[in-house]
């Protein structure tokens, strides 16, 4: 009753946007703690409906989950079982599942969560903390050499982990010019940006 005619029920009515869109991004950070296991579910399982739906009309589905360690805490173990059987299933509905994570530390505390790692053919790396390294060298059995990719202190350099090749990569890219404006995330610049404009 709270969450069909009580105080909780904002996923009772009809939803106001375009469900049908090729590009969806559902943003659950102002759900709130009340909200948050009911509303995960509710998500989730559309999210899943959707990628059934279009493997009946022959489209592949494209799932991207930023901070995937969200889905893994203490307080979320459904929706890390949820995401355990999508990545199990997800290949034979044509769809593909990817996971991004800044914090590995605490998505490999979570049994599903390891199994997926493992039984996922492409990781990609990047500079970890040396808590984090000592984790993922043991869990990824990297060589020393490997290990040293990952604490370069340099953005943009890591490993690929594919099947069981270990590719070490240089991706990083000159801090100017229309592809690092539209990729970069440092704040600092962002603010830069609109005190040039005089929006601050």
């Amino acid at each position: 009753e709270l969450y069909v005619t009580g105080s909780l029920k904002n996923f009772a009515d009809k939803t106001n946007i375009d469900v049908k869109s090729k590009y969806l991004v559902i943003d659950i950070t102002d759900m709130g703690e009340q909200l948050s296991s009911v509303g995960l579910q509710i998500v989730l399982e559309f999210v899943w409906q959707r990628v059934i739906t279009n493997r009946k009309n022959g489209v592949r589905t494209w799932l991207w989950c930023d901070e995937f360690s969200v889905m893994f805490s203490e307080q979320s173990t459904e929706s890390g079982k949820f995401f355990a059987k999508v990545y199990k299933r997800i290949r034979k509905y044509g769809g593909v599942a990817t996971g991004l994570t800044q914090n590995i530390e605490e998505v490999l505390r979570s049994p599903d969560a390891r199994t997926m790692l493992e039984n996922a053919e492409f990781k990609i790396l990047l500079q970890q903390k040396p808590q984090n390294l000592k984790i993922i060298s043991e869990f990824f059995e990297l060589s020393p050499s490997q290990e040293a990719y990952l604490k370069t202190g340099e953005k943009g350099t890591g490993l690929i982990i594919c099947g069981k090749k270990v590719i070490p990569f240089d991706n990083r890219i000159k801090q100017e010019g229309r592809v690092y404006t539209t990729i970069s995330t440092n704040f600092k610049e962002y603010q830069a940006k609109l005190a040039q404009k005089g929006a601050i």
